[in-house]
């Protein structure tokens, strides 16, 4: 104890730890003799007066429960998988024991004896079928109402929560029957105590439709979500163009707990290697998958080189465990040729699976992604491959001495790092897990078959041109670099890329190499103020800022009459530049003879020197629900050398068009 304190009508009692203080409070005459350390304080002509002791109140910190996630229009008949995503906001883990959830008039209540809980910074999702929930999620649900589908999940007792398709209300009451939280969505116009203006919505614009997808909560500070009681809280707001018009589907990765977003650059040690289409592809291609010894795991969109397909199918037949992912519905449709390639492969052994809705999967089935679009492969776990082409002869010819056929200006990326090679294995493995998705259809002779007697055509090349860049580059030692997928990173404004495009300013260089960058997005009869691309939307900013912006888009596929056409978008960038005086040229080219097929970048910020190699085009559907692949790389003499091989096609383009 550490000592008394005399005040008016008050004796504090002073302790030493400094956490407590004591007030007693004396009732009586104003104090008029020495204080006494009894427990009683005797006044002069009074009875003594027993002191009375109060504490301070601390209150523990209690739940902050929110709605992170609702999966209302199922795409599945029936909407077995129709689920809640429960957020633990608060500082402490929550006991689910009492809370209620509400849809639409029909409430479903975690019993009082419930164990359930949610750890702080954490959710839990609930369903109506955990089975098929698993199925589409990807994983199993915390809880289940409407039934005992599966033991091992708890149960919630009343009624099944109405998850109406077209709008309503859901609120997630606290058990002493005070709303928690709500979410107005939809059509619904009655609005609720616990919300605010309009009801929220999701984001359905251009070839992106309602049905399926998930609302999510726009992320706020220190991982948490965003609270304001209204739709701009949610990730469809059309208004916010950092955060919103945002689109989520069941299956994807980032609802796995523990996923991390990719916000920072990470750190390797290793080789890593450019190479270039079409003048050097195929042979550091065939190395590749010659070197192969123990595991080989593809994910591709197409796959229509017979030579390749046989190294492939090699390395089954030597006892290579080689798993084969590829998108089951490309445009165009599947080709006889990739038929044929495929069924080498399953003969010797190969394991092959298609992106596509299986014979066991219920009506109104969807795949996770729109296009499984990706080209990257892993070879025994040490190595792997990203790239920009599609394993076709276009665009890795067989070279003729120092000559190859015209073909597709595109680039690959080689590395044995560590640190990539261990997350594109991770991300393989999650994309193939068929006893779980649906959407993951085996390879079956009777339908995927080429007709019988089949060959591919030997035809040979009826002009040779020369290979400038048939070389690879290569560096060896330590460089930055992260790994971009759609659809977990592409759209979200803290992604390693949107971080350099934010930094570039006076000064930096930016080179800019697609298929196609589309002027807009959303709707076809839109326009870049509405609707903008977000991309092209960041390449303009970063020339207000001072940058120097050089983009060479593609004129061998383009249609130029389209309004989302490549040369649109030169034209939008001319009128642009004009306009506001900036550092901004754009043109269409062909400068290896059948059309630039690259997705590729080259950034100079300050001293870093980065370039993008990867898969994902200038497109919405691209960035928002493909299985997309990019490397994000900080070496200085790759940089060097696509700049190089940038600088040459310009020219050359440049030539070509005034001819």
């Amino acid at each position: 104890m550490g000592g008394f304190r005399r005040t008016s009508g008050l004796l504090s009692v002073v302790c030493g730890s400094a956490f407590a203080t004591l007030f007693v409070l004396l009732l009586g005459k104003s104090l008029a003799a020495p204080l006494s350390s009894t427990a009683v304080f005797p006044f002069p002509n009074t009875t003594p007066i027993t002191p009375t002791l109060y504490l301070p109140l601390v209150q523990r910190p209690g739940p902050k429960l929110l709605i992170g996630a609702a999966h209302i229009d199922s795409a599945i008949s029936g909407e077995g998988d129709e689920a809640l995503w429960l957020w633990n906001a608060g500082p402490v883990q929550a006991s689910l024991a009492g809370w209620q959830i509400t849809g639409n008039g029909r409430t479903a209540i975690f019993p009082i004896t419930s164990t359930t809980t949610i750890p702080p910074g954490a959710g839990l999702w609930c369903t109506a079928d955990p089975t098929i929930f698993r199925r589409t999620f990807g994983f199993a649900p915390g809880c289940e109402w409407g039934g005992d589908d599966d033991p091992a999940v708890p149960d919630l007792t009343g009624n099944s929560p109405r998850l109406t398709n077209s709008g309503g209300v859901i609120q997630l009451s606290s058990p002493d029957g005070k709303a928690a939280d709500v979410l107005v969505y939809g059509d619904e116009s009655l609005i609720p105590t616990g919300w605010s203006g309009a009801a929220a919505q999701l984001y359905n614009r251009g070839a992106i439709g309602s049905a399926g997808q998930v609302f999510r909560r726009k992320p706020g500070a220190a991982g948490a979500f965003v609270d304001t009681d209204g739709a701009a809280d949610w990730s469809g707001d059309v208004a916010d163009l950092a955060w919103g018009r945002q689109v989520f589907f069941p299956g994807w990765l980032l609802w796995q707990p523990g996923w991390q977003p990719a916000t920072q650059p990470l750190q390797a040690t290793g080789t890593i290697t450019l190479a270039i289409g079409p003048d050097g592809l195929y042979e550091p291609l065939l190395a590749f998958l010659q070197s192969s010894r123990t595991g080989l795991d593809l994910s591709l969109y197409t796959l229509e080189h017979p030579l390749l397909a046989q190294a492939i199918a090699a390395a089954a037949q030597r006892g290579v465990v080689v798993r084969l992912l590829l998108e089951g519905g490309p445009t165009g449709g599947v080709s006889t040729l990739q038929r044929w390639c495929v069924a080498q492969i399953a003969a010797a052994g190969g394991q092959v699976y298609f992106l596509d809705s299986r014979a066991d999967a219920p009506n109104g089935f969807r795949p996770r992604y729109r296009f499984l679009h990706a080209k990257y492969a892993i070879a025994d776990g040490t190595r792997a491959f990203v790239g920009t082409e599609n394993l076709t002869p276009d665009s890795m010819p067989v070279p003729v001495n120092d000559s190859v056929p015209p073909g597709r200006r595109g680039f690959y990326l080689f590395t044995d790092a560590s640190a990539v090679t261990g997350q594109l294995a991770a991300l393989f493995a999650y994309d193939w897990q068929p006893e779980i998705f649906w959407d993951l259809r085996p390879f079956d002779p009777a339908q995927d078959s080429p007709p019988e007697g089949y060959t591919p055509p030997d035809v040979p090349p009826e002009e040779l041109r020369p290979a400038p860049f048939r070389q690879p580059a290569s560096y060896t030692g330590d460089f930055a670099f992260a790994l971009l997928t759609t659809p977990e990173d592409s759209t979200r404004p803290d992604n390693p890329l949107a971080g350099l495009l934010g930094r570039a300013g006076g000064g930096d260089e930016i080179r800019w190499v697609q298929l196609y960058e589309h002027k807009y997005w959303g709707d076809t009869f839109s326009n870049p103020v509405a609707d903008p691309n977000l991309r092209l939307a960041a390449l303009i900013d970063a020339a207000r800022r001072g940058t120097q912006v050089r983009m060479l888009l593609d004129s061998f596929f383009d249609e130029p009459d389209d309004d989302r056409s490549n040369r649109a978008t030169v034209d939008y960038l001319h009128l642009v530049a004009q306009a506001e005086g900036l550092d901004v040229q754009a043109q269409t080219g062909n400068p290896a003879g059948a059309g630039i097929h690259a997705k590729v970048g080259t950034l100079a910020i300050g001293a870093e020197r980065w370039l993008l190699v990867g898969s994902v085009n200038g497109g919405e559907v691209s960035h928002k629900i493909n299985r997309e692949v990019s490397l994000l790389v900080n070496a200085p003499l790759l940089y060097d050398r696509l700049v190089e091989i940038f600088d040459a096609d310009w020219a050359k383009s440049a030539t070509e068009r005034k001819k």
